[in-house]
This record gives structure tokens, C-alpha cells and sequence, in this order.
């Protein structure tokens, strides 16, 4: 079976980072982004912006989202280093395929270990419908978080949809801090 590989897994996340955000998997694919979150049914690029104020980002260079980024001290990783995939599969992106075939997982307690001024992690995922291996490892992390003081909520999916109510999600999690849905 071939061995598929995160599109990211080499990425360093800046040592700078105080709010980290964890999705699942990203495919290097023809459709495939040029960042996190970067694909056109992703509106993450527009929620984290307008949750601080600002303008969408969604169809701004990689370099302005860095910027962003720099700004407010977030950062990405996935939980999926890499996938272990019948042949002729190795571009399936339904979610319970890639939990079902996720081969090495990121160590994200070395991740969050390295990360000397994180407050929060969170996991853009509000549901694990579908994906009990990749729930077992948010499991882990949500308690190694609590272990540590460091804030850990799930997200409204930014995939697929914009609208207000998921906006509102978003800032009252991230900015706010009012809500907080537990994993």
C-alpha cells in the first residue's frame, strides 16, 4: 500500500506561537492548497481575520497570511503526519477513509512542549462523526493541554460554509473566550 504523506509534515510552527489550531490531514492533491486551510471550500481565512477585526484574508498571498499570523502569534499542524492507502486511493479525501488509514501521527505533546507561550489549542472539528482514531488522539491532547493549563476547544469546521453564526462561534472562542466547546 503506498504511504501518502501530509502535504505540511515537514512545516515548523514558529516557536512564537501562542494559539495553536490542529486540523486532521492535508492532501497534496491538484485541487490541494498552498497553505493550511487554503483550499476554496475553506473559509478559515475569512473567519480568523473577521474574529479580530480585520478584513478576509481567503484570496490574499501566503505572505499576508504569514503576516497575520506573525501578528497574533497563531499557527498551524495537523494530527496526521501520514496515510497508508489501498493503491489507487492515495487522492480519497473523505475523512472517515483518511482516519481509517492514518499511519503515523504528529506528536503534538512535543509540539505543544516546544511551544513556550501557548494559551490555546484548538481543533477545527466540532463533531468526530466518523473519525474515532483521529477523537482518541484529540483525547489525548485535550488532557495533556488541561495537564498543562494551556486552553483547548473544538471549532465550527470553517470547510464548506461562511455564515454569521459560525463567525459568532469563532470569536467568542478564540477572542472572547466566552465559549468553549470541550472535547
Amino acid at each position: 500500500m503506498p504511504i501518502v504523506e501530509n502535504k505540511f509534515k515537514n512545516y515548523q510552527v514558529s516557536p512564537q506561537t501562542e494559539i495553536l489550531i490542529l486540523g486532521t490531514f492535508s492532501h497534496d492533491v491538484i485541487d490541494g492548497a498552498d497553505f493550511f486551510y487554503g483550499k476554496p471550500r475553506n473559509f478559515l481565512w475569512h473567519l480568523l481575520p473577521i474574529s479580530y477585526g480585520l478584513t478576509s484574508l481567503k484570496e490574499s498571498d501566503l505572505e499576508v497570511k504569514k503576516a497575520f499570523m506573525a501578528q497574533y502569534k497563531i499557527d498551524f499542524a495537523d494530527i496526521i503526519e501520514t496515510l497508508n492507502v489501498p493503491e489507487g486511493e492515495e487522492n480519497n479525501l473523505d475523512d472517515t477513509f483518511i482516519d481509517n488509514h492514518a499511519f503515523e501521527w504528529k506528536n503534538i505533546h512535543t509540539l505543544i512542549d516546544s511551544l513556550p507561550n501557548l494559551k490555546a489549542v484548538y481543533f477545527t472539528r466540532k463533531t468526530f462523526n466518523g473519525i474515532a482514531n483521529a477523537k482518541q488522539q484529540i483525547m489525548q491532547i485535550a488532557k495533556y493541554c488541561n495537564q498543562k493549563n494551556i486552553r483547548f476547544c473544538k471549532l465550527e469546521t470553517p470547510a464548506k460554509y461562511f455564515d454569521d453564526t459560525k463567525q459568532k462561534q469563532w470569536i467568542d472562542t478564540i477572542v472572547k473566550q466566552t465559549t468553549c466547546m470541550r472535547a
